[in-house]
């Protein structure tokens, strides 16, 4: 037990250090990267690491994507506004909940901009792949908010 324990404090390590180092893009890359360094891990096992991690990915404009570590994402309202509307694709509403549509990888750091970006009415996001749902307060103005994100992200008015 001691050992595996140890296998996988080493492992998070590693990983935490090619992250930070190195532009990784992809569960396989990773996985490349950990064996070159004499660590062998399944997809399964990584992917897990990834989570507990905090692990998200991040665009890169429009060059693609890559893995980033909780804290090294933008600090600056601006920088989260910029994340959010280059990220977020549509928004839909269904009573107090909206569904932010993202590219593939990008839900998670999208809805972490929102929860920055601290929206009136928005109590928290919960994240998928390209999919965020954004939980709002009981008697919010959903609306607004709508239109606010709407309007934000660039998207054709929606009447209603």
């Amino acid at each position: 037990m001691a050992e595996r324990a140890e296998n996988r404090r080493r492992r998070w390590k590693l990983l935490m250090e090619l992250i930070q180092r190195e532009e990784v893009s992809s569960q396989n890359q990773l996985q490349k990267r950990l064996a070159d360094l004499g660590v062998d891990v399944n997809q399964a096992t990584l992917s897990r690491d990834l989570r507990e991690l905090g692990v998200i990915k991040v665009p890169l404009g429009s060059t693609g994507s890559r893995y980033v570590l909780p804290g090294s994402q933008p600090s600056s309202r601006q920088q989260y506004e910029e994340t959010f509307k280059r990220l977020v694709q549509g928004v839909e509403r269904s009573v107090n909940i909206l569904v932010l549509r993202t590219g593939p990888g990008h839900a998670q750091a999208a809805a972490l901009a929102m929860d920055h970006l601290g929206l009136g009415g928005v109590i928290g996001t919960v994240a998928g792949d390209d999919t965020f749902l954004a939980i709002l307060a009981e008697g919010a103005d959903w609306a607004k908010i709508h239109r606010d994100i709407v309007a934000g992200i660039g998207l054709a008015p929606v009447s209603k």
